[in-house]
């Protein structure tokens, strides 16, 4: 946990600059040589923030305490800071947790699936039809999923498929989408 002293107060300070992004249309800035920590941090906080702005089918939870989760498919780019993003936040009042899962397709319970490198279309196609907002990274070379993140003009800014969302039963809200350097309908 020490060295997560020093990406405490930059989460901190990340935390208003995703809300004025989410509320304002923004994008955020990542200098052309920036460190991956502060990447992946960015990225870090627009996941966990993506998932207000969905709507889930009250049958992708096992009941009304079931937690948001957060499942990471193979390799992780995030390491703790995906976690202490997370911390104590919720989604319409469930508590948000994180589950890394490796390179075996996910047994249930994911609404989000965190994509890395290593089998993704495996990864994609297991849960295709499913409640599962699925998120990948194209500047990391891994296509497909719902919403892709990309780099645009220096900054880390997202693509949003809205056909597979709705072919998944999720309903993405117009201000994320209006976000969005494309969409796909």
């Amino acid at each position: 946990m020490a060295h997560l002293s020093g990406i405490a107060p930059l989460l901190r300070r990340l935390y208003p600059a995703v809300a004025l992004l989410l509320g304002g249309g923004l994008a955020l800035a990542v200098p052309a040589a920036a460190p991956a920590p502060l990447e992946q941090a960015i990225k870090a906080s627009y996941i966990t923030k993506f998932a207000p702005f969905v709507e889930w089918p009250a049958a992708a939870f096992a009941s009304p305490a079931s937690p948001f989760t957060i499942c990471v498919a193979g390799r992780d780019a995030f390491g703790p800071v995906l976690e202490e993003v997370a911390r104590a936040q919720k989604v319409r009042g469930r508590p948000m947790q994180i589950r890394r899962i490796g390179e075996s397709p996910p047994a249930g319970g994911c609404h989000i699936l965190l994509v890395g490198a290593g089998p993704s279309d495996t990864m994609l196609n297991h849960v295709a039809g499913q409640p599962v907002l699925t998120i990948t990274d194209k500047s990391a070379g891994i296509d497909g999923g719902m919403i892709r993140f990309v780099r645009q003009a220096g900054r880390v800014r997202f693509e949003i498929d809205n056909g597979a969302a709705r072919a998944a039963h999720l309903s993405i809200s117009s201000k994320l989408l209006g976000l969005a350097v494309t969409v796909a309908r």
